[in-house]
């Protein structure tokens, strides 16, 4: 009897090792509930208009692609766009006051100036959020001469303009530059 136990020990100690070592394996490849971390949801894209001026009428493209506008603004003005973005945002600024008018016209993302500049009395700016970029036309201030009167409604596009860059304390820069663009200190 004695030597049937030790046969009986000898054949049955390979396999409980076998078992233990399949046990052992599978328990470490399990994974539980805890071990499983979700994906966070990416942040949705926030666009959003915004505009400095006194005395301008706005009229911009809303979440549903329609044309709404905003009369006789004063100082800064500003719309989020929440939920889906339309493919094209498109802005426009007018002075209501005949004398000119300093106008800041900006497409943000996210919070920062992805388009836009600074003029005077009028701003037109369209910007495509699939390709990203756009196009926008500003008024320019001519000063008056003795020879006679000068448009001052900035009937031609700009051929200087202020640099617009956004600064650490949340204003413009107000540098103005020749030929557009960003000043020296903002490229």
């Amino acid at each position: 009897m004695i030597i049937m136990f030790a046969k009986f020990r000898v054949s049955v100690l390979p396999l409980f090792f076998k078992l233990l070592i399949l046990l052992v394996f599978l328990g470490s490849c399990k994974k539980t509930a805890n071990d499983v971390q979700e994906q966070p949801e990416p942040t949705p894209v926030v666009f959003a208009y915004e505009v400095h001026c006194d005395f301008c009428s706005i009229t911009y493209i809303d979440l549903n692609g329609e044309s709404r506008t905003v009369k006789n603004n004063t100082g800064k003005w500003s719309f989020n766009i929440l939920g889906k973005t339309p493919s094209n945002l498109k802005l426009s600024v007018v002075t209501t006051l005949p004398s000119y008018q300093s106008i800041q016209a900006y497409i943000l993302k996210d919070g920062e100036v992805i388009y836009g500049d600074s003029g005077y009395n009028r701003a037109e700016i369209a910007y495509s959020t699939v390709n990203g970029n756009g196009t926008s036309s500003f008024g320019s201030y001519i000063p008056s001469t003795s020879t006679g009167g000068s448009n001052q409604n900035g009937g031609s596009s700009s051929s200087s303009s202020v640099c617009g860059a956004k600064n650490k304390s949340g204003g413009y820069c107000k540098r103005v530059v020749s030929g557009g663009g960003r000043c020296w200190q903002h490229r």
